[in-house]
């Protein structure tokens, strides 16, 4: 309401500021040539001018203000939502109606893409999750299967944690283990158990050098990381031999022959 009132308000003080100059130039102009003083003439009709300029602003603000307050809504009060919904939704008309309804009937039938996306994303994510936990089932039979001649049952076990923790991305959980005195394991052994392994996980080779640097200090006291990882698949001859997964399946050759009856070296 202040918005519609400054208009008004600039031309009553563009009205008076016009009517203060001329005035001061008629009366300047009779007082040089005709020595008349026509401010005590005129005084009171400028002040009477004035006065009731600045009324009728002040009422004309005034009255603005009540009427958008409602105060003179003469029994006839409009909600301004009401109105504006009024103005843009022609509910008189049939067709409208009609398409509003229809156009409501389609969103709620229109299947959400993104909701779609989402449920396929999950079925993903849960296949992928499944698959992991067939690949880590599988390298815990092949662990024990080849691992339990070099160690007691208690660190076999503790071997099968550190397993878990390289799987899901936890090395702050690797404990060290130790093999059997009598019958230990050695290091190109474990180098091919950790390409094995991680080869069927999609671990990088690093990864796998670190895992085993760290769970066996004393097999692997005196090599480097470095040197793990860049021997990890070396064609030297151990009681653990390399296999390589083909196409994509994360089976164990040994384990295969074991399934079948066959006494097969891993």
């Amino acid at each position: 309401m202040a918005d519609n009132n400054r208009p008004t308000i600039k031309k009553a003080s563009l009205v008076l500021a016009l009517t203060c100059i001329i005035f001061a130039t008629v009366a300047t102009i009779l007082y040089k040539n005709h020595q008349i003083g026509s401010i005590g003439y005129s005084a009171p009709f400028v002040i009477g001018t004035v006065v009731a300029i600045l009324s009728c602003a002040a009422l004309q603000r005034l009255f603005c203000s009540l009427f958008g307050k409602g105060y003179f809504s003469f029994g006839c009060k409009v909600s301004p939502k009401t109105e504006a919904v009024s103005i843009g939704i022609n509910t008189d008309n049939p067709k409208v109606l009609s398409q509003t309804d229809n156009t409501a009937s389609a969103v709620s039938t229109i299947p959400s893409y993104l909701k779609e996306y989402e449920t396929r994303m999950e079925e993903l994510e849960r296949a992928k999750k499944e698959r992991r936990t067939a690949i880590v089932r599988t390298i815990h039979d092949y662990t024990t299967y080849i691992m339990a001649e070099f160690f007691t049952k208690e660190k076999l076990e503790t071997l099968h944690e550190n397993i878990d923790a390289l799987a899901y991305g936890q090395p702050e959980l690797y404990k060290p283990i130790r093999s059997k005195e009598e019958n230990p394991i050695k290091s190109p052994a474990l180098r091919h158990f950790a390409w094995n392994i991680g080869e069927r996980l999609d671990i990088p080779l690093i990864d796998r050098a670190k895992f085993i640097k760290e769970i066996f200090p004393h097999e692997l006291g005196s090599a480097t990381i470095e040197y793990l990882s860049k021997n990890l698949r070396d064609s030297v001859t151990s009681k653990i031999k390399i296999d390589v997964p083909e196409n994509g399946d994360y089976q164990f050759d040994c384990m295969r022959n074991f399934a079948d009856g066959k006494i097969s070296s891993c």
